[in-house]
């Protein structure tokens, strides 16, 4: 991928350094769980537990981030370029991969449905219904909508995505990229959704150059969620 305005003197993420991420990601949420049942958290189905879960990712986000800052600040830097002229693009792009997005959830459901397997929802849907906190409710919705889209952005795509593109094709590193970001958010529910939604990210970072696209695309995909969700919880509780 040749980006505008860097030298090649600029460090530029490789292979090992998107296995190294990939890594870093799951032994960090393994030694998470392992302290979790050391310290004799509650089950996983209760708000302390789920609230755990949100500060443990946010310390993984946090050392990722100053990683690549520290490292590739340069490169970032030329990724992020004209926020405004590619943000509101991705409303666009959101609503053209909307029924795609659909289908692929839709179908994964039936599968679910016809073996007689019912998933838990996602963990940060299950956070919404959980709380009546306003407070709470704003913490994760800021870190939802704002902190991921541009984290996952760069780290998926930016990072992992770039980093395999130096050893294999362009179509193998989006479906290989897309895998790792599925497989990574632990949701089975929402994993075939979630690997179609990385190869169409995936597609748009390749195409564009730029991250501020795919964040946006993302920021709505989490944030139309969140009004769903929010939407379900008080008409059902009015309705009550």
């Amino acid at each position: 991928m040749k980006i505008q305005g860097l030298s090649e003197n600029d460090t530029l993420p490789d292979f090992s350094v998107a296995t190294g991420i990939t890594f870093f990601i799951i032994i960090f949420s393994l030694l998470i769980s392992s302290l979790a049942a050391v310290l004799h958290l509650p089950s996983p189905d209760t708000l302390l537990m789920s609230m755990w879960g949100i500060f443990a990712s946010s310390i993984m986000t946090l050392l990722l981030l100053w990683f690549i800052l520290t490292r590739y600040r340069t490169y970032v830097i030329q990724l992020l370029k004209h926020p405004f002229e590619y943000f509101l693009k991705g409303l666009y792009y959101y609503l053209l991969f909307l029924p795609i997005l659909f289908v692929v959830t839709t179908f994964s459901f039936y599968i679910f449905k016809t073996i007689n397997f019912t998933p838990e929802p996602q963990e940060i849907i299950l956070l919404y219904l959980r709380t009546d906190s306003f407070y709470l409710m704003f913490i994760i919705f800021f870190l939802s909508c704002i902190v991921a889209p541009f984290s996952e952005e760069l780290i998926f795509r930016g990072m992992i995505y770039a980093g395999l593109k130096q050893r294999f094709s362009i179509p193998l590193s989006m479906i290989l990229s897309s895998l790792i970001f599925a497989l990574l958010h632990n949701e089975i529910f929402v994993m075939a959704g979630l690997f179609a939604f990385g190869i169409f990210l995936s597609y748009l970072f390749e195409k564009h150059k730029n991250l501020w696209l795919s964040i946006s695309v993302h920021f709505f995909n989490n944030f139309f969620t969140t009004v769903i969700v929010l939407m379900f919880k008080y008409l059902k509780i009015s309705g009550t």
